[in-house]
């Protein structure tokens, strides 16, 4: 008996896969992992991590229901946060990976404890502090949920500050009794309010002048002022026993002046009194000399070089004897230098180096002399670097010399340097800079030069060590066209060795003819970017370079950056290849089928350089002792729009133009009676078949 059966083509498919590409696909069904929690206390902090496996990671999570408030649940699968509510709250997590694959589960968290709504601040009244001295105190409440913030409102003194955290710090200036608003804010956003107390004292009133004072003479005018801490200004000064002759206190400033009219020492006793009635005494001398001639130095001289102008006032200043004076210099003079006894400047141009003592004389008109010694420093010629601090140009591996000079000082002169390039040394005696530099680039030097005297002068300079012109490079390997899906080695070579490493990088260019790139095309390392190393003396790679095309047809270019020495000696135009990667018939893998009931699956893996499939013709056979309708032998499928849209996807360039193709096919009976033969695919440039092994 012969039975007929027709074969209905269901809605058709394109599933795609990286062909290639490890870990691409689910391990096992989503599901929750345990979600029995501790229980959590209110006002406390609360964390717990929830658990999946199996799907595609990475997971997200998410939640419906009533979580406790103040707690919410993280898209990573934390659940976190302060309840502010004790109770059993119960809700649903639901967990969803890479794949769109979703599991729920019902779970329940139990909170323990009360929180007080009520915030009330515990310190109200604060310990009290002193004028001049550094206050800190902790301010606290209670209620709400911890951790607080505070905010200092109306009448804080501005010498105080309060932090977030209620540390209220600062240093009092004044005294008195200060009212200001705090206000406390708790972690669910609740708050209160107080009013603070706080009490500064005044700082103890005292008279801070140290005796003895300072030495006075009779007939010149003499001034010290008195000054005092603590109390309440204004402060009332006042001589409350001794009399220091001809010396007065002023009463409001607390200065000490007049001109002394005897000479010895004296004492008496001082008193300050405050604007609130307290009082601070001390007991104070005072030694007043008779008038002597003596000279006052008020500096020292400054020191002088052979052959620079020299231009000084010489810091003297005469005291006691009887006025005007007379200034003379009565030691040798210096050579080059003239002193004026008007003006008491010392200059001319030195021309000799030493150390040099001046004597100097006044005299006043009764005749008495009084003479001070002042030291003179006459250095030699300034040292310093003659040679232009842009040093000559070397080359790399090749010889160099190079001679620095130097001037002033005491020769003979000591050399020094740092920063020379590798392979260049100075000569400490002559300072000759001699080698073959083994490093190339722009080089900065610290030079030094010492003389005899231990002078020294230190300077910057340059030298710029160039590597010589590069050979001709050739870059090969890679045929103008290209198979898809084909591995290339690349060979890089030099004409003639070269005295340094070469290092580089090759890097892939890809134009494709129509959508997005492919991202298939990449060295045999992976990446569109390749380093490689010539080593000195050599013509070719340490290591060989391999390129992989894609299966998209388009233009593939090569091209080289190369480095020597830090240097870029990449010529222009760089070394580059060029290939094509030309459009060809859609190209089959594999073909296989499944059945499932009364459907065949005919399943085609393959790829298309020109990212075009517009036709796909199924054959079938009829199974020994079966007959197929003459109509439904051969199935035509317009998959245009199918492919089209996949192709022009850029999220799918990862996959070039490669495609796994599900075309299903519903049977009018019994399905393991209809043999599918073999599968064409169809473009503009041409069509391929694939047959079907049964």
């Amino acid at each position: 008996m012969r039975l007929s059966f027709r074969i209905t083509p269901a809605a058709c498919s394109v599933l795609f896969a990286a062909l290639l590409v490890p870990g691409a696909f689910s391990q096992g069904s989503l599901t929750i992992g345990n979600t029995s929690f501790l229980p959590g206390s209110a006002g406390q902090q609360y964390a717990v991590q929830l658990t999946a496996t199996g799907g595609t990671p990475p997971y997200t999570w998410s939640a419906t229901g009533q979580l406790p408030p103040g707690v919410l649940l993280l898209s990573s699968g934390v659940i976190t946060g302060t309840p502010s509510t004790s109770g059993t709250f119960t809700f649903t997590v639901t967990v969803r990976d890479s794949g769109g694959a979703t599991a729920s589960k019902q779970v329940s968290i139990t909170i323990g404890g009360t929180i007080a709504s009520q915030i009330t601040i515990s310190n109200t009244t604060l310990p009290s502090g002193t004028v001049g001295q550094v206050y800190s105190q902790q301010l606290s409440a209670t209620g709400g949920v911890i951790p607080y913030q505070w905010t200092a409102g109306q009448g804080l003194p501005s010498f105080l500050s309060l932090l977030s955290s209620g540390v209220l710090s600062g240093t009092p200036t004044s005294a008195g009794t200060f009212s200001f608003s705090v206000q406390v804010t708790d972690s669910a956003n609740r708050s209160g309010a107080g009013q603070i107390q706080l009490t500064i004292q005044p700082a103890n009133l005292s008279i801070t002048t140290v005796s003895p004072l300072f030495v006075g003479t009779v007939g010149t005018a003499y001034a010290q002022p008195f000054s005092a801490s603590g109390g309440t200004p204004p402060y009332t000064w006042s001589i409350v026993s001794g009399n220091p002759d001809g010396l007065t206190l002023d009463p409001a400033s607390g200065n000490l002046a007049g001109t002394p009219q005897s000479a010895g020492p004296f004492a008496f006793t001082v008193q300050v009194t405050d604007s609130k009635g307290a009082t601070a005494i001390g007991q104070f001398s005072i030694v007043v000399n008779t008038p002597t001639l003596s000279i006052l130095v008020g500096g020292s001289l400054a020191a002088g070089a052979v052959g620079a102008p020299y231009n000084q006032k010489l810091p003297l200043q005469a005291t006691g004897g009887t006025p005007p004076y007379t200034w003379s210099i009565t030691s040798a003079p210096v050579p080059g230098l003239t002193f004026n006894p008007s003006t008491l400047v010392l200059s001319g141009t030195p021309t000799t180096a030493g150390a040099f003592s001046l004597t100097v004389q006044v005299a006043d008109t009764a005749n008495a002399t009084a003479s001070r010694n002042l030291s003179l420093t006459i250095a030699a010629a300034g040292l310093t670097i003659t040679t232009p601090r842009a040093l000559p140009d070397g080359v790399l591996n090749n010889s160099y010399s190079q001679q620095l000079s130097a001037s002033g000082g005491q020769p003979p002169y000591r050399w020094a340097a740092t920063g020379l390039p590798a392979g260049l040394t100075i000569n400490t005696s002559t300072g000759l800079i001699s080698g073959t530099a083994t490093a190339a680039g722009p080089f900065g030097i610290a030079i030094t030069v010492s003389d005899s005297a231990l002078a020294n002068y230190s300077d910057r300079f340059t030298i710029n060590i160039t590597l010589p012109q590069p050979p001709a490079i050739t870059l090969s390997g890679l045929p103008s066209t290209v198979s898809p899906a084909q591995q290339y080695n690349l060979q890089i070579s030099l004409a003639t060795p070269y005295p340094a490493p070469i290092t580089g990088q090759a890097i892939i260019t890809f134009s494709p003819d129509s959508g997005p790139t492919d991202r298939t095309i990449q060295f045999s390392g992976g990446g569109t970017t390749a380093n490689f190393a010539i080593a000195t003396g050599s013509t070719t790679l340490n290591t060989p370079l391999a390129i992989q095309t894609g299966s998209v047809s388009g233009t593939l270019t090569v091209s080289l950056v190369l480095q020597a020495g830090g240097i870029d000696i990449t010529p222009s135009p760089a070394p580059s290849l060029t290939a094509q990667l030309p459009k060809a018939a859609p190209v089959i893998r594999s073909v296989q089928v499944t059945r499932s009931n009364n459907t065949v699956n005919v399943i085609v893996t393959g790829y298309s350089t020109a990212r075009e499939v517009t036709q796909a013709v199924f054959k079938f056979n009829a199974a020994s002792g079966q007959t197929l309708q003459s109509t439904a032998s051969s199935i035509t499928v317009d998959v245009t729009n199918l492919f089209g849209t996949w192709f022009l996807d850029p999220a799918n360039s990862q996959f070039g133009s490669v495609f796994i193709f599900t075309q299903p096919f519903t049977i009018q009976g019994d399905p393991n009676a209809v043999l599918p033969v073999s599968v064409t695919l169809t473009n503009r440039v041409g069509s391929t078949t694939g047959n079907i092994s049964q």
